[in-house]
């Protein structure tokens, strides 16, 4: 896929909510200069959404960082932890995505989401119930293989990918759903590669690209809607 710039107000969106990251960013990791009794990233994260911190866990994942995946706050550097997000995107990437889901006349994602009811579909059911897993904040579906049908994403949901790596079985996903809106998270380089791009869906019939967001300065969301 050829390099992609973002539109203006996903840039200009994204150019503020991290400069207000830089001055405002509210939450603080502990440092308690021992490796041993020094809660991960992973753990902070836990305590606080068993809290239902959600600020202080906003902060945290679109907390100020690099591309390279650090977590630089004022008292320490921690690497973030990609198994919980390929992406951190900023709290207006949030907003956008609950306003693409609310513009089609929803207020459910299939995938994930902010201020929407939420579900995951995830293949490797043994995998995600093992010890090597990381915890889940919200209810998964398994398939049964790859062989198996695709599930079928209630038309009351909205379908999302972030990072997927399986056109074929994207394509499959998307054949069988009914509801109106797609969302799409992927590179905007050569850099990285996922299946589909986040563009390349917008010269596919019944599906129009409305608009793009950028998340970072090597990633974007990009929004559409069935085509009637």
């Amino acid at each position: 896929m050829s390099h992609y710039t973002g539109d203006r107000e996903g840039q200009q969106c994204y150019e503020e909510c991290s400069e207000e990251d830089d001055h405002h960013n509210q939450y603080q990791y502990q440092d308690h200069n021992d490796e041993k009794t020094s809660p991960t990233l992973r753990d902070q994260l836990l305590s606080l959404v068993q809290k239902d911190a959600v600020s202080e866990v906003v902060s945290v994942v679109c907390g100020d960082g690099d591309d390279e995946g650090e977590v630089i706050t004022t008292t320490t550097t921690t690497t973030w932890d990609p198994l919980l997000l390929w992406v951190r995107p900023q709290p207006c990437c949030l907003h956008a995505i609950a306003g693409h889901v609310r513009k089609a006349g929803l207020s459910a994602l299939a995938s994930v989401g902010c201020g929407v009811n939420v579900i995951g579909y995830e293949v490797n059911e043994e995998w995600w119930k093992s010890k090597y897993a990381p915890p889940t904040f919200i209810p998964l579906t398994f398939t049964k293989g790859t062989d198996s049908p695709p599930p079928l994403v209630p038309p009351t949901h909205a379908l999302m990918c972030c990072y997927f790596n399986h056109a074929h079985a994207f394509h499959e996903y998307v054949s069988v759903y009914e509801g109106p809106a797609l969302l799409i998270i992927g590179p905007t380089s050569g850099s990285r590669h996922t299946e589909p791009g986040p563009l390349d869906y917008q010269n596919v019939y019944p599906w129009t690209l409305t608009h793009t967001h950028r998340i970072s300065n090597t990633d974007i969301l990009a929004c559409y809607l069935r085509h009637t």
